[in-house]
């Protein structure tokens, strides 16, 4: 963004040069800013699609979250994505000891933050899903022992992806 707000900064002394100082002084310094607000909007509304462009194949998006702030005006007309989640759908594990589970991970992507990476083991048929955390305890047979199931909603969009796409 630095060395964009230069290169206006260059670009705009030069043709205020070649106009004979026609323009006003403020045209140079006002090019940069400008040329770097720019550049800083763009990044931001362009992070989503650029993050989601560089996934691997077999990660599927499931959810994204559009923010609006007041200290980005601009984003209470348009919305810019700042968060979404996606699930391995490639590395996804199915034990022949419990066929209906899979057991899948999740990575939580949040602008200016590290990628989270989250296990899960999803019940496909019960359409619901238990966090696998360190120190689950698995059965001889490579099932979790006793997991914490958390009910979803029948349209759950991670349980569609999961479990319809495996």
């Amino acid at each position: 963004m630095i060395a964009l707000g230069f290169g206006a900064y260059g670009l705009a002394l030069l043709v205020r040069k070649i106009t004979g100082g026609a323009l006003p002084r403020f045209f140079v310094p006002a090019s940069a800013g400008l040329a770097m607000f720019a550049f800083a909007i763009w990044a931001e509304y362009s992070w989503f699609a650029r993050t989601a462009g560089g996934l691997p194949p077999g990660i599927e998006i499931v959810t994204t979250h559009s923010d609006r702030s007041a200290f980005r005006p601009w984003t209470h007309v348009a919305p810019m994505t700042t968060r979404f989640s996606a699930v391995d759908i490639e590395g996804a594990r199915r034990n022949a000891a419990a066929p209906d589970q899979l057991m899948v991970e999740v990575l939580l992507f949040e602008r200016f933050r590290p990628i989270v990476r989250a296990p899960l083991l999803v019940d496909c048929v019960g359409r619901r899903r238990a966090d696998i955390a360190d120190g689950t305890a698995f059965d001889t047979a490579g099932r979790v022992v006793d997991p914490q199931w958390s009910p979803t909603e029948a349209d759950d969009p991670l349980i569609a992806k999961a479990c319809d796409d495996t």
